[in-house]
C-alpha cells in the first residue's frame, strides 16, 4: 500500500467510527467532530495529492465522479457536524439523518478505487 492510499483508509477509519459512534450514543460529542475533522483532512490531502499525481492522466469514472461529489458531501456534513455541536436541536436531527447514507457514498468512492 502507498502512502497516499494509507490517508484514504485513515479516512475511512475515522468516518466509520464517528459516523457508527454518533449512530449507537445518539449523541454528537465534540471529540467526534474534532475526529471526523481528522478524517475530512486526511480524504482531502489525499485527494489533492493523487489529483496532482495523476495530473496528465485524470479522466471522470465512476469512481472519480463519485469521489469528489462524495468528498463534497462530506464537507458539508462537518460543517453539519459543527453547527450540530454549537447549537443542537434540529441540526444534530439532520445530522444523525443523514449520516450513514452519506457515509454509504464515500464508502461507495473507497471502494470503487481500491486497486485491482
Amino acid at each position: 500500500m502507498h502512502s497516499l492510499e494509507m490517508l484514504f483508509v485513515i479516512a475511512l477509519l475515522l468516518y466509520s467510527f464517528v459516523i457508527w459512534a454518533h449512530k449507537f450514543l445518539k449523541e454528537l460529542y465534540p471529540w467526534m467532530v474534532w475526529l471526523f475533522g481528522f478524517g475530512l483532512a486526511a480524504d482531502v490531502s489525499g485527494t489533492v495529492l493523487l489529483c496532482v499525481a495523476a495530473a496528465a492522466r485524470w479522466t471522470f469514472t465512476p469512481h472519480t465522479t463519485s469521489g469528489l461529489v462524495s468528498l463534497l458531501i462530506m464537507t458539508i456534513h462537518f460543517a453539519w457536524a459543527l453547527l450540530a455541536v454549537k447549537v443542537g436541536g434540529k441540526f444534530e436531527a439532520y445530522f444523525n439523518r443523514f449520516s450513514v447514507p452519506a457515509w454509504c457514498l464515500w464508502l461507495f468512492a473507497f471502494i470503487t478505487g481500491i486497486p485491482r
